[in-house]
Parts: structure tokens; sequence; C-alpha cells
């Protein structure tokens, strides 16, 4: 069967709709930013939790889920520290260990020979005369060195730290300081576990919120931004601005152009002269991609930087470029 041939003049036409971008609500992936959000939501619900009728998530519950998250955190970052410190212990002690066995070795080098051999094997070397550095090849030589001295109290050097007594405490420092590193480790792991719950349990109380926010409020109700949130029904933020141009036209005007960016509704125009300005200032809100700056300051460094803005917020600013005035 032959198919029906179809008027391209009279055949509907496919439009397409372009889909605005709307703003969605931050995604947090830090403790600070979880922990300053739950703050604003605070501050948002003392206002507005009454006017609201909230009732789901009341502001206590919020209060006490912050509380865990920095309860939780103070402590993981104190396990932290005491963890450090531990480790550090270690090493001072593993150098310890470290320097007795060089000293041990060239004492007994006349005895049992300047190079390598079996006999060498019963104060812990292997293969060569190298004395370790890392802690858990320090212990067993430290005791070995213990061990040997104790079977031979007339090779003791007092003097220089050579006895099966020094050894023995010095092996059972660093013994108990390897512990020690090994206890806080594990016990950090149950701080991180328990520091990670409580940041899951405030972030599902915030979303929990922001639902029943969402029939409570419009979504362009601009009540959002009072619990640090964003309006869901704003557009999304702007792209950054790129490609401006600025260019003198006067000696002290200025005339400005550069790219169209998604989604901006308007733009904000910025100077600062320097030596005069600390921050940036506004001094215009174009709708079109250029704009002419007058009166600027005369004999005048400027750095001017462009803004694209929504009913979302502002986007990043442009790059700057520096001009001078006459």
């Amino acid at each position: 069967m032959s198919r029906p041939v179809i008027n391209e003049d009279l055949a509907p036409k496919r439009t397409t709709t372009k889909k605005v971008k709307h703003m969605k609500q931050k995604i947090i992936k830090s403790i600070g930013a979880l922990t300053n959000l739950g703050a604003e939501v605070i501050g948002g619900l003392n206002l507005l939790e009454t006017d609201l009728h909230i009732v789901h998530i009341p502001k206590l519950k919020v209060e006490v889920d912050l509380l865990a998250l920095l309860t939780g955190n103070d402590a993981f970052q104190s396990g932290r520290l005491l963890l450090s410190a531990r480790r550090e212990t270690v090493r001072t002690l593993a150098k310890q260990g470290c320097e007795l066995i060089k000293v041990t070795r060239d004492t007994l080098k006349p005895r049992f020979g300047a190079q390598f051999s079996n006999v060498w094997e019963i104060l812990g070397f292997n293969d060569s005369l190298e004395a370790p550095i890392a802690p858990e090849e320090v212990k067993p030589m430290v005791r070995a060195i213990q061990v040997y001295m104790a079977a031979n109290p007339t090779l003791e050097v007092p003097a220089l730290g050579i006895t099966a007594a020094a050894a023995g405490t010095l092996y059972e420092a660093l013994n108990q300081a390897i512990i020690a590193v090994n206890t806080q480790d594990s016990a950090l792991g149950v701080l991180r576990d328990t520091r990670e719950g409580a940041m899951d349990m405030l972030a599902t109380t915030v979303r929990s919120l922001v639902d029943e926010l969402g029939l409570k409020l419009a979504p362009l109700d601009p009540r959002w931004k009072a619990f640090g949130l964003n309006m869901p029904g704003a557009d999304e933020t702007p792209d950054g601005v790129e490609g401006l141009k600025a260019m003198l036209i006067g000696p002290t005007a200025a005339a400005l152009k550069w790219e169209a960016a998604p989604r901006a509704e308007y733009y904000r125009v910025w100077i600062r002269v320097l030596g005069v300005d600390a921050e940036y200032r506004a001094v215009g809100s174009p709708a079109d991609i250029d704009f002419t700056i007058e009166n600027l300051p005369t004999n005048a460094t400027i750095d001017i930087v462009v803004s694209a803005v929504n009913n979302g917020g502002e986007g990043a600013r442009s790059e700057a470029v520096r001009i001078v005035t006459h």
C-alpha cells in the first residue's frame, strides 16, 4: 500500500516550547553549609512558624537536629586532633627506637662484623644493616635488643642507653603508643558515623520542611528566603556574563558591550575606581547587552564588570575590563 502524500503547506507544524529551568533548592554537601542552612531555617521558623501553621517540622525539631550535628562535628574534630597527637607520639618513639638500633649496631660491629651476616638476625636485621624507621619495623627490633642484652649483660653500654631495661622501657612505650593510635582510629570511625548520621538527620528534616512549605507557600512567595531557601518558582540563576568589551567614547564616558547570558532578564553594571573604591558599586541595570557609562572621574583607572540577573538571583560577574580616563 502506498503512503498518502501530505501537502507540506497544510501539514500541522511542530512547535517546540522552550523549557524554563526553575530554581532548585540548595544541594548541601558540607557540614558548614548544612549547619548554616539549619540556622537560617530556625530563623525563618522564628518569624513564620505560627503564621504558616507549621506542624510537621517545628522549630524545636530543627534545633535538636542542628545541635546534634554541631555536637557530633565538635566531637569528631576533637577526635581527629587526638589521633594526630597520638600518631606524633608513635613517630617520636619510633625515631628513638631507630637511634637505639643504630647505636647498638655500631657498638656490636667489632663483635658481629661490619657487613650483614646471619649472626645479625638475632637483633632483627634482615639482608642489610640499615636501621628501619617505620614503627611496625622498629618495635620488634627494639624488643630483640632487649632480649639480647638481658641474655648478655656484659655487652650493655649504659652511657649510650644500650641496656635491656632501656630497650624494654622504649619497647613498652612504643607498643602502648601504637595501641593508643589503633584505639583512637577505631573511635574516630564511630565519631564519623555519628556525625554523618546527624548530618543525614538534619538534611532529612530540612527536606521535610521544604515539602511542608511547598503546601503553604506559592512558588514565588518571597517568604521562602526567610528560611534561607530558594523560591522554587524562580528561574534558575543566569549564567555568567562573557565577552565584555569597553572603550572610551569621550574623556569621561565609556561604551560597553557583552554577550547575552542565558536566562538573563536584565544586567547589572559595576565599576571600581582604583584608589577610591574598596568594592565594586552598581552604576546601571540595562535590559540590553550594551550600556554607556557617563560622568566617570577624570584621570582615573577603572575596572568594570557586568552580571546577569533574573528573579532567581544574580549570576557570576564577568571578568573585569580596565579603562583609563583622561
